[in-house]
């Protein structure tokens, strides 16, 4: 087991000197901050100790350099048969088989069984004289060598280009391991805070976050500021610059444009449709002095009209109840010229396949209907997510939570919308029109989150 511990002035470079020195199998082991320079004064270092079996340390890389071998000492009678076979021939000389002296050369001194290749060959006696037997093929003197001599360079051979997939892939792989490892450092850290201290985390999970998202927070930010106690100052701007990553919030309602926005509240009963819709009317009067109309197709309830017309008077703004798309068509045609269009719908159960048809063709009545599906905070999170996938047939452009005054835990805001594409436009907390409600932003809902 190899241990080393680094010091640096910032958990960044301190991981690099990990990984250089020990490899990417590296195990942390502790970490610590302190100030070098003194108690109440110089830089902010960390300290981050780490291990690594030995058999899988690293091995420093050393470029290879060629060193030939030094020559090879060798006796007379070899070099001599070496210098024979070199010299030119005289007319009626016999060739010397230079082939015996090469593996005589590379042989002596490693070979001991070896048997050199007979320097001369007897002769015989034929009419006409002496004639030598035929030797082999002589090797050119050129081409044997007296010593090693150093490989000839390798042809250098261009790199296949990375396939995209293999590239994004390894990429990925790279960004997994490094969320992983400031997970790991931020939970080491994280047993080091005082018993008393509630972390960003802690508050997440206390609100019913999700582990998964809990863990992908630690990857998503500095891992400094996981740990920040949730009263910090700070605290609400980190978790909601991570909102911003994971969600999309559009801040209410803007309205703008040569014609009337028209927005319909959908969802199931009970969760507050038409109070929500008294609030945005009354924040576009009262606040932005803007001229509109409501529209109620929930005549499954007087009292729900009634209710409406209540608000319509109070506001100075007309009202209309409507009973099919043809109605709510018409009644849309009518009111073009206003800034904006309010239309109420009776609630829906998300199990009855007949009321979700008759919804989707009242919708149907406007081409540029925005439609914001209404969720109440106190519903479990599991039929929650169900009345999502649900109400998904009739394509809803943003989504309003209520009631988050009347539950403790909201967590379930960012698990369900955590990674989908489906906006937050408004957080209802009360009853009372028009004050209660609050334009969906990150650090409004980070504010939420971080609730005692």
């Amino acid at each position: 087991m190899q241990v080393r511990t680094v010091r640096a002035s910032s958990v960044k470079e301190a991981m690099e000197q990990i990984k250089d020195e020990l490899g990417s199998d590296a195990v942390l082991l502790h970490t610590k901050k302190y100030r070098e320079g003194g108690v109440l004064g110089g830089e902010e270092m960390i300290e981050v100790t780490a291990a690594v079996d030995e058999t899988q340390a690293r091995v420093p890389h050393t470029p290879s350099v060629y060193v030939p071998p030094a020559a090879p000492i060798l006796p007379s009678n070899v070099l001599n048969q070496y210098r024979l076979a070199e010299q030119p021939l005289q007319d009626g000389a016999a060739a010397m088989p230079a082939r015996g002296v090469l593996p005589t050369y590379e042989t002596y001194g490693t070979e001991p069984s070896a048997v050199p290749y007979p320097v001369q060959e007897s002769t015989a006696y034929q009419p006409g004289g002496y004639v030598m037997p035929e030797a082999p093929a002589a090797v050119p003197p050129q081409t044997v060598p007296l010593v090693h001599e150093a490989p000839p360079e390798p042809t250098p051979m261009e790199p296949e280009p990375l396939e995209e997939d293999g590239s994004a892939e390894r990429i990925r792989m790279l960004e997994d391991e490094l969320a992983q490892m400031k997970t790991m450092l931020a939970s080491m850290m994280a047993a080091n805070q005082p018993k008393e201290t509630v972390t960003i985390q802690d508050a997440l999970r206390r609100q019913d976050v999700r582990d998964e998202l809990c863990e992908d927070l630690s990857a998503k930010v500095p891992v400094a500021d996981v740990n920040l106690d949730s009263l910090d100052p700070r605290a609400g701007s980190v978790l909601s610059g991570y909102l911003a990553q994971v969600m999309q919030f559009t801040d209410g309602l803007q309205t703008g444009g040569r014609s009337s926005r028209v927005v319909a509240f959908i969802g199931t009963t009970g969760v507050g449709k038409t109070t929500t819709l008294a609030k945005v009317a009354a924040h576009f009067v009262l606040e932005q002095n803007l001229k509109g109309a409501l529209i109620t197709a929930d005549t499954y309830r007087i009292s729900a009209v009634e209710q409406l017309k209540k608000y319509a008077e109070i506001l100075g703004l007309p009202v209309e109840v409507v009973y099919s798309a043809a109605d709510l068509k018409k009644a849309i045609a009518r009111h073009r010229g206003k800034d904006f269009v309010l239309v109420d719908t009776a609630g829906r159960s998300q199990y009855n396949a007949f009321q979700m048809d008759e919804l989707k063709e009242l919708l149907a009545a406007h081409p540029r209907m925005e439609k914001h599906l209404v969720v109440s905070a106190t519903t479990k999170e599991a039929d929650a997510a169900e009345i999502m996938e649900r109400f998904s047939v009739c394509k809803p452009d943003r989504i309003i939570f209520t009631k988050t005054d009347e539950t403790r835990t909201i967590g379930m805001v960012l698990n369900l919308l955590a990674g989908k594409g489906l906006p937050l436009s408004f957080l209802s907390n009360g009853q009372s029109v028009p004050d209660d409600i609050i334009p969906a932003t990150a650090d409004r809902l980070a504010e939420l989150l971080l609730r005692e």
